[in-house]
C-alpha cells in the first residue's frame, strides 16, 4: 500500500510541475504579445517611435524671430542596405514657428533594387512633442532601382511650447531593409530622380 501512496504523490509532483511548466508558457506567450505594444508606448514617450497617423501637427501663426534652434540632421543605414544618404544641409538654424525644408539625396549603389523605409528618432526626447514633421520620407516604404540616385524632401516645423534650454533638435534616420515583395509608396520626390 506505501507503493502505490508514493507512486500516487509522485503523479501528484509531476501534475503540479507540469501546470507550473504550463502556467510559464502561457505568461511567457503572454508578455511576448504584449510586449510590442508596451515598448510602442515606451519608444513614444521618448519620441523614438511616432506612428505615421499620429505625426504631429504643425500650428499656425507668424514664426517667433526672438528665438532660434539649431536642427541637425544625419542617418545611418541598418543591415548593409547599400543605400547611401545625405542631407543637403547638415545642420539648420530656424525659428520658432517657422516652416523649413531640408533635401536628403538617396543612391542606390548595389547592383539590385532595394526596399527600404526610414526610421527617425529625436532627440532630446521632449523636443519630439514639438518637432512637427510635414512632409517625411519616413512615413512611406521606398524602393530604388540600381545606380540611381534621388532627391526627398523633409518639411518641418518646430511648434511653440518647446522647453526654452533646447537651442538644438537632433533628427536622425535609421534606414531599415525591407522584404523584396513589401508594397512601396515613393512620395513626388522634389528636385529629380
Amino acid at each position: 500500500m506505501s507503493g502505490d501512496a508514493q507512486s500516487e504523490t509522485q503523479q501528484q509532483r509531476r501534475r503540479r510541475r507540469g501546470l507550473k511548466y504550463a502556467l510559464i508558457g502561457v505568461a511567457m506567450v503572454g508578455f511576448a504579445f504584449i510586449n510590442v505594444p508596451l515598448f510602442r508606448v515606451f519608444c513614444t514617450h521618448l519620441g523614438i517611435y511616432v506612428p505615421a497617423d499620429q505625426k504631429l501637427a504643425a500650428t499656425t501663426g507668424p514664426a517667433d524671430n526672438s528665438r532660434s534652434v539649431n536642427v541637425l540632421f544625419s542617418g545611418v543605414q541598418a543591415g548593409g542596405i547599400g543605400i547611401a544618404f545625405t542631407p543637403d544641409q547638415p545642420m539648420e538654424t530656424v525659428h520658432i514657428g517657422q516652416r523649413a525644408e531640408n533635401k536628403f539625396t538617396f543612391t542606390n549603389n548595389s547592383d539590385h533594387p532595394v526596399s527600404f523605409r526610414a526610421i527617425h528618432d529625436i532627440y532630446p526626447y521632449n523636443a519630439a512633442t514639438h518637432l512637427a514633421l510635414i512632409q517625411c520620407f519616413c512615413f512611406s516604404n521606398q524602393t530604388m532601382a540600381p545606380h540611381t540616385s534621388k532627391t526627398l524632401p523633409v518639411i518641418y516645423q518646430i511648434n511653440r511650447g518647446m522647453d526654452p534650454l533646447i537651442d538644438r533638435v537632433s533628427l536622425m534616420y535609421t534606414l531599415e531593409p525591407l522584404a523584396a515583395a513589401a508594397p512601396s509608396a515613393t512620395p513626388p520626390a522634389k528636385g529629380g530622380e
